[in-house]
């Protein structure tokens, strides 16, 4: 949703400002999600939280389980599945009525389809926390750790000579850069996870971050 700086601050004046926070695992969606949500009473709604519902999983580590590894046996039809089951929980989520909003929404969010995709461009303003090389090279670091469902698509490639944690290492980047491009597309603004992460930075700064510069 284009929206000028006049635009945004009548919406959520009004209460009718709709926020969606897109881009990788572990890349501080949630947290800035949260917090915008607690200091300026905007009502969240966590995509990956309906999917756990209808899934009837207590949490994230079930759900990585069930879906598994890309190289785990059956794992194409349950990313399929996955999918489908993303693309109705957004679907859920774009229909809610609230007072402002935001969907904080998972990283493979993009692969929900060209219809889903463009209704949630025509009714949220779309918020891309992109990552630095470094930033990267955390997420690498915190996916082996805190494993979460991961949608690869065409991403992952194993060389003959490796083993499939090499292949998800050497993997992994080229998702992220693969995905950042379709992120940067879809988005109306980007917020750069350094600037959410600065302990110098306020949540009062993030919020004004997010307007559009006009």
């Amino acid at each position: 949703m284009k929206l000028s700086r006049t635009d945004f601050e009548a919406h959520f004046s009004a209460g009718t400002l709709r926020l969606a926070f897109i881009g990788m695992s572990n890349i501080g969606k949630s947290y800035t999600a949260s917090r915008l949500a607690k200091s300026y009473n905007f009502e969240l709604i966590e995509i990956d939280q309906l999917i756990q519902d209808e899934m009837g999983h207590s949490d994230m580590e079930a759900f990585a389980q069930w879906q598994g590894q890309p190289y785990s046996e059956g794992y194409a039809k349950r990313e399929m599945e996955s999918t489908a089951l993303e693309t109705r929980a957004l679907e859920k989520a774009m229909n809610a009525e609230g007072s402002n909003i935001i969907l904080d929404t998972p990283g493979s969010v993009i692969y929900t389809g060209e219809k889903t995709l463009k209704a949630l461009q025509s009714t949220h303003y779309i918020v891309y926390i992109s990552a630095s090389d470094e930033r990267v090279e955390g997420l690498k670091k915190q996916y082996f750790a805190n494993p979460k469902p991961l949608i690869w698509r065409e991403h992952y490639q194993k060389a003959s000579h490796q083993s499939n944690e090499e292949a998800i290492l050497t993997s992994f980047p080229k998702l992220l850069t693969a995905r950042a491009r379709t992120y940067e597309d879809l988005a109306d603004i980007t917020l750069p996870s350094e600037f959410i992460l600065d302990a110098k930075n306020q949540v009062s700064d993030i919020f004004d971050f997010l307007k559009p510069a006009i």
